[in-house]
């Protein structure tokens, strides 16, 4: 049966401009991170926790972390290490342990993601629960990679689990678990991210899946549920089977998003409609390839070809590139190739027998630009200072942000969406863009409830018997427009539905009229 049911009515929430959600960063193997104090300061550094007795590390946290801050004051709540899941004192949340299949769980002794971007967090809502978003191998993907003739190793999967953080009071505990929302899906081990959805609430999660093309799937995420996956193909960059390294990103104000990989040599750079979760007007960089200043491989004729990060500045004017061995400048809106590129540093920022390689990168709430690296045995990061200056008055800043203190090495910063970003007031979409709209439910009623054929909206106390009455999908699209007060729902797809009856006053004849027109919204479940 096809069921409608009324919900509430949806009020447009505004972030607040002093969330910290993001003000403290993880940096790898064990626990060591950098609090921002919200100015130009560098962070200040500690080491989170740490289990002195044993003579390993026990928490492990290599490329593929995430974690996430209470928003008012920035400390940590929550880590991810892309396999398991632990509070603040590095203990497993309940229900935190194998978010991944045995297999690839098993691997090694401290289990953890080592690709970028294979865990993310999300806030659902603001009553302490959040969706923590991993992608993993299968078991039978993961022994088809021991297979010795196996010559790719992608992921499969794309697991959501809810946890409550206030639950086992305050220590969490995670209430769905190894949830799919991709299964038997190829898909690069990196490249995951989000960003938040023109009405400043729910978000936008993409993915990118295959290897050699570039596919890129999205969900809304949204309080309630997650919507998808929306399917978008894109001829260019044909990507190489090397997918162990790449990132995607979102400019600072959501409206663009760019992705590297691998070996593919090329940025993928397209516009970012939040309304819908859209990429359009795709544009393909061609990136620098040079020597990787290592003598060995440079007399092999080997060249720096490896993709690993990129990053907007804070001002969107500039995209920066790491591979291996170089950092790179891009100025996007520069037609000459020749005076976009600069190249920020050839070669490594310590000697050559310390240099673990540039990593991806992170913009920083103090508008600096971190570059991680892929290794963990040294604590030390090098900096991006002036990220909105072109050329040399960037100012790369070899090594310094110090973690020295604690034990174990730092890899990169931890894969975090901008969870400052607020609603998109220039060009707001459903439902941002409703204005006065009422708490009275007793306006309007729908019957029957539930409905799989036909739903009749009655109108209680209003003298405009004809309003306007419009149907949206959970992704803003509108999908009915009608003066009809019976509307037939038995062909909708089964989702989330908005119904938006748009009343005037008793002064007012016509709906579309300025002045006196009251919007009523109802949240209708189709299923």
């Amino acid at each position: 049966m096809r069921a409608i049911l009324f919900g509430f009515i949806i009020i447009p929430l505004i972030v607040n401009s002093q969330n910290k959600r993001g003000h403290s960063w993880l940096f790898g193997i064990n626990g060591q991170i950098a609090k921002f104090v919200g100015d130009s300061t560098r962070p200040t550094t500690n080491q989170l926790f740490w289990n002195g007795s044993s003579p390993n590390y026990p928490y492990i946290f290599g490329n593929g972390h995430s974690n996430i801050c209470d928003s008012a004051i920035g400390n940590i709540i929550m880590l991810c290490n892309g396999m398991q899941l632990f509070d603040s004192l590095g203990n497993i949340i309940e229900g935190g342990d194998s978010l991944v299949p045995n297999n690839i769980y098993a691997q090694n002794t401290y289990p953890n993601a080592a690709t970028t971007q294979s865990s993310l967090i999300l806030p659902k809502g603001n009553n302490g629960e959040y969706y923590v978003f991993i992608a993993t191998a299968s078991d039978t993907t993961y022994d088809k990679w021991l297979s010795p003739t196996s010559t790719i190793t992608p992921y499969d999967m794309l697991l959501y689990n809810i946890v409550d953080i206030n639950a086992n009071a305050g220590a969490g505990k995670v209430v769905k678990k190894n949830m799919p929302l991709l299964t038997n899906t190829e898909m690069s081990r990196t490249m995951m991210q989000a960003c938040r959805h023109s009405n400043g609430i729910d978000w936008w999660l993409l993915k990118k899946t295959t290897i050699e093309s570039n596919i890129i799937i999205r969900f809304l995420v949204t309080v309630d549920s997650i919507y998808g996956p929306y399917t978008q193909t894109f001829s260019e960059p044909y990507c190489s089977l090397y997918d162990a390294t790449g990132q995607s990103a979102f400019n600072n104000a959501g409206t663009k998003y760019t992705q590297v990989q691998g070996k593919s040599n090329k940025i993928f750079l397209a516009d970012f409609n939040r309304c819908t979760g859209e990429l359009n007007n795709p544009i393909i960089y061609n990136t620098p390839i040079d020597s990787t200043t290592f003598p060995y491989l440079d007399n092999m004729g080997s060249r720096d070809s490896i993709s690993n990060g990129v990053c907007f500045s804070p001002n969107d004017q500039f995209l920066y590139l790491t591979k291996r061995w170089n950092v790179y400048q891009l100025e996007i809106n520069e037609p000459d190739s020749a005076l976009a590129w600069y190249h920020v540093k050839h070669g490594p920022d310590t000697t050559l027998n310390d240099f673990e390689y540039y990593g991806h990168l992170s913009r920083g709430p103090d508008k600096r630009i971190y570059i991680g690296k892929i290794g963990g045995s040294f604590k030390q990061l090098s900096v991006i200072d002036k990220p909105d200056e072109k050329g040399a008055a960037c100012n790369f800043c070899r090594k310094c942000l110090r973690i020295d203190n604690g034990a174990g090495g730092s890899t990169s910063p931890p894969n975090m969406p901008d969870y400052n970003l607020g609603p998109d007031t220039t060009s707001p979409c459903w439902p941002l863009s409703v204005h006065n709209i009422l708490a009275q439910r007793e306006e309007i009623e729908v019957y029957p409830n539930p409905s799989h054929t036909r739903m009749n909206i009655r109108l209680v106390n209003i003298r405009n018997k004809h309003p306007l009455i419009e149907l949206y999908n959970a992704v803003g699209q509108k999908v009915l427009a009608t003066r009809s007060l019976e509307i037939d729902v038995s062909g909708l797809s089964s989702g989330v539905y908005y119904l938006k009856a748009r009343l005037c006053s008793p002064q007012e004849v016509e709906a579309s009229s300025p002045q006196g027109v009251r919007n009523v919204v109802r949240k209708i479940v189709v299923d």
